[in-house]
């Protein structure tokens, strides 16, 4: 049994959508969701400006609508599938393949379920060329991406050492004031510098992979997505799922440079992401963030975690409160009883209180009058000090040269 067989066999996989084969040394297949977004040929006449990889590309556009979307936006969606349809012969680095997806049931409707459908037909295509390395790669319709995008995406995947499952993709938004406003393009300023320091800000707490979780900027190999599960069919959010329960498998590496540049744009296509975020900047003309003191906390509890192996160890009360006494103590029995070596303990303390224990532990605290949410500049002032830089000016510059030397 193959990987696409294995993964039919277990899984809910959108059926096939192409009946053509690709060329047999198609390596890389992007795929974009697309929903109401003209900006979407921009994004291709992008890609098709890149240098070209040692394999053949394709690109899947997954136009999509709800049930319920209204018929102005069905519409538009209907031409710009036909404007993609009439392209698709015409670029010169990919093989551009367009679908158009419309009335999908309100439940599943979104980004998530348009996300899974390209990448189970990206699952189709390598395994009819029998290719279970083949890399399948996120995208958005609002990004740009750089000459290198495909070089090193293929060079993480096919020429480094460590030949990866998976990888995210370093980014910066896309700030040009000719295509956005200076109020978007200030709000989102702030929102990369939470998206950087909440990834850094991990890293100081001790979680052992600290990803950019973001739909537009990661690839996996098709066998790994497969064994995964694939993508889930959420309405946002979808990455950060799928990401998190990979990482929890196997090591998820990055690209450090910046390849994508997402739009900074206010949207309200999906429940939360940059677009919610940038609006709701602007609106408050705050942009509140976990208190730093909490993942210096979180950091004392899991450095104990090596101690906890061998008898009681300190851990702050704020966690024992959060867990509850005796069932803190359940779980670290059941880890000391279940391994046979500190290494091994510590790694299993950290399936128990993973990076969605994590979550939930700074969304109740985030509240609480001793750690209250502060303003991003404040709190990567603060991160940035820890980081052995007292200096505070430049804080965007300073989060991202940082986020992008310590990626890994």
């Amino acid at each position: 049994m193959n990987f696409a067989e294995a993964y039919t066999a277990r899984y809910s996989v959108a059926p096939k959508i192409f009946n053509d084969n690709p060329r047999s040394d198609t390596g890389i297949i992007v795929v974009i969701p697309c929903y109401d977004d003209e900006f979407v040929f921009k994004t291709l006449q992008s890609l098709d400006s890149a240098y070209k990889p040692q394999c053949s590309v394709e690109v899947i556009v997954v136009v999509n609508s709800a049930e319920d979307t209204s018929e102005a936006i069905v519409e538009k969606n209907r031409h710009i599938y036909a404007e993609l349809l009439q392209t698709s012969g015409k670029h010169s680095n990919f093989k551009l393949l367009p679908y158009i997806l419309e009335g999908v049931p309100h439940k599943i409707a979104g980004v998530g379920n348009a996300r899974k459908i390209g990448m189970d037909e990206a699952v189709w295509r390598f395994a009819s060329i029998e290719n279970p390395h083949g890399i399948i790669v996120s995208l958005d319709s609002d990004c740009l991406v750089s000459k290198y995008y495909f070089t090193k995406i293929y060079e993480r995947f096919c020429i480094s050492k460590d030949r990866p499952n998976a990888c995210t993709l370093q980014f910066q938004h896309n700030f040009d004031e000719t295509l956005y406003s200076k109020q978007e393009i200030d709000a989102c300023r702030r929102y990369e510098m939470y998206l950087r320091y909440f990834r850094l800000a991990q890293k100081v707490a001790g979680i052992p992979q600290c990803l950019h979780t973001i739909g537009s900027c990661f690839a996996v190999t098709t066998e790994a997505y497969a064994k995964m599960g694939g993508m889930a069919r959420r309405q946002a959010g979808e990455d950060f799922y799928f990401l998190q329960k990979l990482a929890l498998q196997s090591n998820v590496v990055s690209v450090d440079e910046p390849i994508v540049f997402p739009a900074p744009s206010v949207s309200e296509r999906v429940p939360f992401g940059t677009g919610r975020s940038v609006k709701k900047i602007i609106e408050t003309s705050s942009c509140k963030v976990y208190n730093f003191g909490l993942f210096l906390l979180l950091k004392d509890f899991y450095s104990a975690f090596p101690n906890l192996y061998v008898g009681d160890f300190p851990v702050p009360t704020e966690v024992i409160d959060f867990v509850g006494e005796q069932k803190f103590k359940v779980l670290v029995d059941e880890c000391r009883k279940n391994t046979s070596d500190r290494k091994s303990f510590v790694k299993r303390m950290f399936t128990k209180f993973d990076v969605f224990f994590m979550i939930r532990f700074l969304n109740t605290f985030s509240e609480s009058t001793i750690y209250p949410p502060e303003e991003i500049e404040i709190a990567v002032a603060r991160l940035i000090e820890f980081y052995g830089d007292n200096d505070a000016e430049n804080l965007y510059h300073k989060v991202l040269s940082l986020d992008c030397t310590t990626a890994n």
